[in-house]
């Protein structure tokens, strides 16, 4: 008992902390591409953080539930209604049998997360639930939901209180963020004067051709001094690589784990959500911090989450 899929939406897909120590292999980490709204999910519905997820994209599935449960949306704003009755994102929602929840057009962001409280009844394969698309690995079938999908869940049933509190939406500021901080890379100098000018200065536009791998920029050419050759070397989710058209690419949480194109940047690991909340056509900036600053801006959101847990654990004793 769980629920029914009864509309797919654009994508939906179960995705997991990710598949970690499989890099040596190809195999790459998957995961979610906004960890914080992941996280966050998961934490108001008293899960562990790392606790399989749907990852909704743009355009939300239509799903019928066959049991009492209790489940979190965090992240884009789809505009979910439950029964038709619109409700709320951040906060714990009380589902009973044969209720519906629908999402609407996008409003703020491209993707929402939902947690259900005890989580998913979905198998492991090496170690994660991530589905990874290309390879038809985990989640379920290895692929994403479609009309006619029957998920179960580890718990039924909710506790009868009533819930009155939500996380402040100040979490979720980063939804209205156009500018990502970046360190530079090792081959930053392999670039032209021209391109390191233009790449920190000049807007970049999302192309629709953006997706789990990498999301393609259009906008100023980023062009090298001179022919580089450049060894297959390890690459990570927010590598910035220019192929040899000029046009950068961010690679993201189903990125390859190696790479031959000149890298001119990388997003610090605290904006990557930004990023992952980036609909085709939206406008970026990017701005050079210190190792110091992207450090930092790390350590103030892992601050943020142990208060926000902290917070919510009370909350959910009362």
């Amino acid at each position: 008992m769980g629920f029914s899929v009864e509309k797919s939406g654009l994508m939906t897909t179960i995705q997991d902390k990710g598949r970690t120590g499989y890099r040596n292999i190809g195999m790459p980490v998957s995961g979610p591409m906004d960890t914080t709204a992941f996280r966050l999910a998961n934490l108001i519905v008293g899960n562990r953080e790392t606790e399989a997820a749907l990852e909704v994209t743009m355009q939300g599935p239509v799903l019928h539930f066959t049991s009492d449960t209790e489940l979190a949306l965090c992240g884009a704003d789809l505009n979910p209604s439950i029964n038709d009755e619109q409700v709320s994102n951040n906060k714990p929602l009380l589902i009973k049998k044969g209720d519906v929840l629908r999402f609407g057009p996008a409003e703020k962001g491209m993707r929402v997360y939902i947690a259900f409280k005890g989580g998913m009844k979905i198998e492991k394969q090496l170690g994660s639930c991530s589905t990874y698309l290309p390879a038809g690995i985990g989640g379920y079938k290895g692929r994403a939901l479609k009309a006619g999908d029957k998920i179960e869940l580890n718990l039924q049933g909710h506790s009868e209180r009533k819930i009155s509190w939500s996380a402040s939406p100040l979490f979720f500021t980063y939804l209205q963020k156009r500018e990502v901080r970046i360190l530079k890379s090792k081959q930053w100098q392999w670039f032209t004067k021209e391109a390191q000018s233009s790449f920190l200065s000049e807007e970049f536009t999302i192309q629709p051709e953006s997706d789990r791998m990498g999301y393609r920029l259009d906008g100023p050419k980023l062009t090298t001094i001179e022919k580089q050759e450049l060894s297959t070397e390890g690459i990570v989710k927010g590598s910035i690589q220019v192929p040899a058209n000029g046009r950068p690419i961010i690679l993201m949480a189903d990125s390859q784990p190696t790479g031959g194109y000149p890298k001119i940047a990388n997003v610090i690991t605290a904006d990557l959500p930004v990023i992952a909340q980036l609909k085709p056509l939206e406008k970026i900036r990017f701005r050079e911090v210190t190792m110091q600053e992207a450090y930092q801006a790390l350590v103030d959101k892992e601050e943020d989450f142990k208060l926000i847990n902290a917070g919510i654990r009370l909350k959910n004793r009362k």
